[in-house]
C-alpha cells in the first residue's frame, strides 16, 4: 500500500475523523497566521465579510469536505477504481493547497502568490468533484459549497490584489 492510500484511508475511514482532521488542521493554521496589523488599513473589495465570518465558514467547509471524503471512501474502501485512487490523491493535494493559502497571504504577505494558490486549489477541487462523480455522486455534491466559497474567496483575493 502506498503512503497516499494509508493517509487517505486513515483519515476518511470514519465520518468523524474525516470531518475533524481538516477542521483541526484548518484551526491550527488559522490560528498560526493572523492578518498583519496593516491589513485592516488596506482597501477591501465590495462584499468583504467581517473577519468573524471566516472561522465559522471555514469550519463548515472543512466539515463538508471531510464528510465528502468519507462518502468517497465508503464507495470503494479498497481503492480498486481509478476514481478512488485518483480522488484520494486529489483530496490530499487540495488539502495541501488549501492549507498553504494562509501562510502565503498572511505569513509571507504575498497576496498574488496566494491568488495563484487559490486558482490551483479551485482547479483541484473541481477536478476532485469530477473524479468522484462516477464513484460517489453525493461526495461530489458535498463539494459544491466549497467550490462556491472558493469562487468568492478568489473574488476577495483578486480584489485585494487590484486595490492595494
Amino acid at each position: 500500500m502506498d503512503l497516499n492510500y494509508q493517509v487517505f484511508t486513515s483519515i476518511s475511514k470514519n465520518w468523524w475523523s474525516a470531518s475533524l482532521v481538516p477542521v483541526a488542521c484548518g484551526w491550527f493554521i488559522g490560528n498560526s497566521y493572523k492578518p498583519r496589523k496593516d491589513y485592516e488599513n488596506k482597501k477591501q473589495p465590495k462584499f468583504h465579510p467581517p473577519a468573524s465570518a471566516f472561522g465559522p465558514a471555514w469550519t463548515l467547509l472543512y466539515l463538508t469536505m471531510g464528510y465528502a471524503s468519507h462518502l468517497a471512501y465508503k464507495a470503494d474502501p479498497l481503492m480498486i477504481t481509478n476514481a478512488s485512487r485518483n480522488g484520494s490523491i486529489l483530496y490530499i493535494a487540495q488539502l495541501a493547497a488549501n492549507f498553504a493559502w494562509m501562510p502565503l497571504f498572511y505569513g509571507l504577505a504575498k497576496p498574488k502568490l496566494a491568488l495563484a494558490d487559490l486558482g490551483i486549489l479551485t482547479g483541484l477541487v473541481g477536478w476532485l468533484a469530477k473524479t468522484w462523480w462516477p464513484l460517489a455522486p453525493t461526495a461530489s455534491k458535498w463539494l459544491i459549497p466549497y467550490l462556491a466559497w472558493l469562487g468568492y474567496a478568489g473574488y476577495l483575493n483578486l480584489g485585494y490584489c487590484l486595490l492595494n
